[in-house]
């Protein structure tokens, strides 16, 4: 049992890293909000371990959630201490196949409702001075790939939003820590539930079945495991076993696919810096 018992709010518990999280966390003894969609059904098999079960759509309006973490709030006597915002899904199609819906969808599951949340749970942190907050984003926050145009900028997105606020909440609120976890290919459902575009313009019909070929290829082989991944990110947040004594930045990688793809943007990026410095710098006024 950890030293001190928090209370965590997570969302998208019904498999994958949501559900490994409510069972590694009941299992040390700390308190659990299991959260999901038509949770009674869907999350039904983990009130086994004493987590606390709710209903939460994160794309539902703001108002809606903000009545739910209200909610949330006064389950447990001190309220919750660290929220895990994991709800979110893939979506796969070519850009010029996608219609603004279906960017609109995917933004408010990955982008609005994590920031809602935090939205909603932000004053009641400031007012007691500490909170921690870990958003799962992907190596698609930082490395974008064809096809993905939907998932990689509600990703891109959702790192920018939450590097302003870490900037923001280091003069206003210290105490409370942000933590964006950048996961690459890990064996989860994730993959096999991907919304794939259906296909609009034949010239991309043999594309499209390629794209879909080669991921369904890969279900069940991706090199992650989650089991590893959870208790890393457990350690994080608690400052323990592989965290323990260190600074924790506001990003961290994990896997290697994800480690290696993020270290090859930020290497192309800073080439680029280097190669355009005397262009960029000759803009300036004399």
């Amino acid at each position: 049992m950890s030293e001190t018992k928090k209370t965590w709010l997570i969302t998208g518990c019904s498999s994958g890293f949501g559900e490994l999280f409510v069972q590694k966390l009941r299992a040390s003894g700390d308190n659990v909000i299991a959260t999901g969609r038509n949770a009674k059904v869907k999350l039904a098999h983990l009130e086994a371990t004493g987590a606390a079960i709710l209903d939460l759509d994160v794309a539902a309006p703001a108002d809606k959630i903000e009545s739910i973490m209200a909610e949330a709030w006064d389950l447990y006597p001190d309220g919750i201490d660290v929220v895990v915002n994991n709800a979110g899904y893939v979506m796969t199609g070519l850009f010029e196949e996608l219609k603004q819906q279906e960017i609109e969808d995917i933004f408010k599951t990955n982008f609005y409702g994590p920031l809602n949340i935090t939205r909603a749970l932000l004053p009641k942190f400031r007012a007691r001075g500490t909170g921690t907050l870990l958003y799962m984003s992907s190596q698609a926050g930082m490395y974008a790939d064809p096809s993905a145009t939907g998932y990689c900028a509600s990703k891109h997105a959702l790192e920018a939003a939450v590097e302003c606020l870490s900037l923001e909440l280091a003069m206003f609120a210290p105490g409370i820590k942000l933590l964006l976890i950048e996961p690459g290919y890990f064996r989860t459902r994730v993959w096999g539930n991907i919304n794939y575009v259906p296909t609009r313009n034949p010239e991309f019909a043999e594309y499209n079945d390629a794209v879909r070929a080669a991921l369904e290829s890969q279900l069940g082989k991706e090199p992650g495991d989650p089991d590893k991944a959870v208790s890393i990110m457990i350690d994080l947040v608690n400052g323990t076993g592989v965290a323990a004594g260190k600074e924790i930045p506001l990003r961290v990688p994990l896997g290697s696919d994800g480690w290696s793809r993020i270290k090859s943007k930020c290497e192309t990026v800073l080439e680029t810096c280097e190669s355009w410095e005397e262009v960029a710098k000759s803009t300036d006024y004399p």
